[in-house]
Parts: structure tokens; sequence; C-alpha cells
């Protein structure tokens, strides 16, 4: 097998429990009524009738009681081997009832012709026949019951050989008979012993594939999560938490072709911070990482609407993305951003520019054609910035269009 669950011997002695007491419920009964109706009617011609009936209506009680106990004992628990006392009571009630048949049959003897005195050792017998299907689960209790009935009977048989022609050989049968029975109940609790094993092993090995399939839909939800997370970090820039170039490609395409549909404007803010290497040679990488931090968390703040994005295309190089905003209101905007970085009050003591770090800004704004490639707007904002620069720099300067590229 590739797969096999051990299970505990208290586990099957439990559910073997379980299964002899909802076996007896009702056909243990049910043979053991069998038994008061004929004994009873045997009985009630030879003897006192009150007498009898006494003895029956005591039987059927006793029955009656056990089987309530049985279904009380269903309901309540189903861990029976923290119940020793089920076990008890079951041999205490196997005992009680082998030897109620026994007695019954040892008392009425005096009182019947052979024939029906015969008939009723035949009941007995097959009391104990028919109750081997639904009382060997717990041996114990079916041998308990064996004895003192069937092995009752034969001894007062045996030690009264000559009172009745045939009582030396029924003794013999009933001898025989209880070796057989002895001999098949071991057999077949073994058998019922095998088929509790390989129920709790497959209910086991089900609950385990159940539990399995839940941690295997959980690791898949991690396994998703961390793609997700993966994709994202891919797409975002480590340092500054903008979108890097491969995130731009992945959206921009779409919001393009947004603005295209309903020939609306959009425009593209190019900046590129002063003298960045001359900062860092003065004040250090770290420091220089912490000035493009700051002015990621700028952009940021001013791209926070639906379709607008911002991100860092390499090293100190930024653009951010407008839909929706035409070449004055992407004009006053980059001012805006112009002057948010110089209220940082950054301190560039090396710049040429100013005091502190400054930005140079392109702008590039249109209501694109059809044709418009995004590449053909970052070049023209890429253009619009190099004019901002070789003008002096911290300053905004709007770009335009060539017009084949948008023809």
């Amino acid at each position: 097998m590739l797969y096999q669950r051990r299970i505990a011997d208290n586990q099957i002695v439990s559910a073997k429990l379980e299964l002899h007491l909802r076996g007896s419920r009702y056909a243990g009964v049910g043979a053991q009524l069998l038994g008061i109706v004929s004994l009873g009617l045997a009985g009630f011609y030879s003897l006192n009738s009150q007498v009898m009936l006494a003895w029956a209506i005591s039987l059927l009680l006793l029955n009656l009681w056990w089987s309530q106990r049985i279904n009380r004992t269903l309901e309540t628990s189903r861990h029976f081997t923290q119940r020793p006392a089920v076990f008890n009571e079951l041999l205490l009630y196997a005992a009680v009832s082998g030897a109620i048949w026994g007695g019954t049959v040892i008392w009425l003897d005096p009182y019947l012709s052979d024939l029906i005195f015969y008939l009723c050792v035949g009941v007995v017998a097959i009391i104990s026949v028919v109750t081997i299907a639904v009382s060997v689960v717990i041996r114990q209790a079916y041998l308990t019951q064996l004895v003192f009935s069937l092995g009752s009977i034969a001894l007062w048989l045996a030690w009264h050989a000559e009172d009745r022609p045939f009582n030396s050989g029924l003794a013999i049968l009933l001898v025989g008979l209880s070796v057989f029975l002895v001999i098949a109940s071991e057999w077949m609790s073994g058998a019922f012993s095998e088929m509790v094993e390989t129920s709790l092993e497959r209910a086991a090995m089900s609950k385990d594939l159940a539990s399995l399939t839940d941690s295997l839909k959980t690791r898949n939800l991690q396994l998703q999560d961390a793609r997700r997370q993966l994709a994202e970090q891919a797409t975002i820039d480590e340092m500054t938490g903008l979108r890097n170039r491969r995130g731009v490609n992945i959206i921009i395409n779409d919001e393009l072709a947004r603005m295209k549909r309903m020939q609306l404007p959009i425009a593209v803010i190019a900046l590129d911070v002063d003298h960045f290497k001359t900062y860092n040679d003065n004040y250090g990488h770290p420091a220089g990482d912490q000035v493009l931090q700051q002015l990621a968390n700028v952009m940021l703040e001013m791209s926070s609407r639906a379709g607008e994005f911002a991100a860092r295309m390499g090293g100190e190089e930024f653009i951010i993305f407008y839909p929706t905003v035409n070449r004055t209101a992407a004009l006053e905007l980059a001012e805006e951003l112009r002057m948010k970085v110089l209220e940082l009050k950054i301190p560039h003591e090396k710049s040429l520019t100013a005091e502190y770090v400054t930005v140079s800004i392109g702008v590039i704004s249109c209501v694109p054609e059809w044709e418009l490639e995004f590449d053909t707007l970052l070049k023209a904002a890429d253009d619009a910035l190099y004019l901002s620069k070789t003008n002096g720099r911290n300053r905004v300067t709007c770009g335009e269009l060539e017009a084949e590229a948008q023809s």
C-alpha cells in the first residue's frame, strides 16, 4: 500500500463496542423475544399460567430495559474505551441472559414432555446460533452467554442422562455445537476486527486527505499571493516605491488607448534632479537615495487620482502621466511640482543652480491620435526636459510633438 494509517488499539475496541451495541439493540433483543414466546408457550399449559406470564413479562422488561440502555449509551458517548462500565455491563448482561435461558430450560424439565422439552432445548440452541451474528463482535460477551446457556444445559443433560431417552446424545450434540460456535466465533470476531480496522483506516485516510487538501489549498493561495507580490515587486522601484519602466509598460497602453477612444487630452511630465552626480559625490549615495525618496513622495502626492501614475525611469529621471489634462493644466502641475521640490529645502552646496536641490522639467500634452505611441510622447517630454537643462535648469519647458508623430 502507498498509504497506511496505524490505528490505535483503543480506537478499534471502541469501534467494536459501538458496532456490537448497534447490532444487539434490535437483532439481539429480537432473538431474545423469540425465545420468550417459544418457551412461554411451552410452559403455559404445563405450569401455572400466572407463573409463566410473570416469567415472560420479567424477561420482556429486562430486554426492553437493555435495549433502552444501549440507546442511551449510543446517544451519550461514542468513546466507549473511556467508559469501562459499558464493557462490564455488556458481560454482565450476557451472563444473566445466558443463565436465564439455561435456568429456564432446567426449571421446565420436570414439567414438560420429552418432545416439548427437547424443542425448548432446540430453541435455546437456535438463539445461540442466531445471536452469533450480532454478539460475536465482542467475543468475550458471546462466549459468556454461550457458557451460561448451552454449557449449563449440556451439563444438566449429562448429569440427568437416565431421566430422558435422548439426554446423553443431546448433551453430546450441545457440546459439539458449542465447540463449533467457539471456533466460528473466533473466525467471525477476527473478520469483524479486520473490517473495523479497515473502516477506521479509511476514515483516518479520508480525514488526512481532506486535511492535506485544505493544506494544499492554503499553500496554493499563499503561492498565488507570493506570485502577486513578486509581480508587483517586478513592476515597482524598490527604493522609491514608484513604478519602474516595466511597470509603466504594463499599464500605459491601456491608459493611452482609453484616451484615444475618448479623444481626451493627456500629459507627460519628465523631470531630472539637477546636478545629482555632484550631490552624490559631495554628500554620499545614501543621502542621494534619501533625496530621491523625498522626491518620490512629492510625486506620489501629486498623482493620486485614477489613471495617474508616477514612475522612476532610471537613475534620477522620473515621469508623471496625467490623463484628461491639457497643456495649461499640465504646465501648472509641473510648476507646482518644481516649487514643492524647492520648498523641501534640501541643501545642495555644490549646485551651480541654487543652494537647494532643484529639478528640471519637460512637459508634453496633446489629444492623442490612433497612431501615437507612448515612446513618441516620452521622447517629446525628454526633449523638453533637455531644453530646461540647457536653458539654466530649475525650470519648466513645454515641448511640441512633431507633425508626423501624430499623423
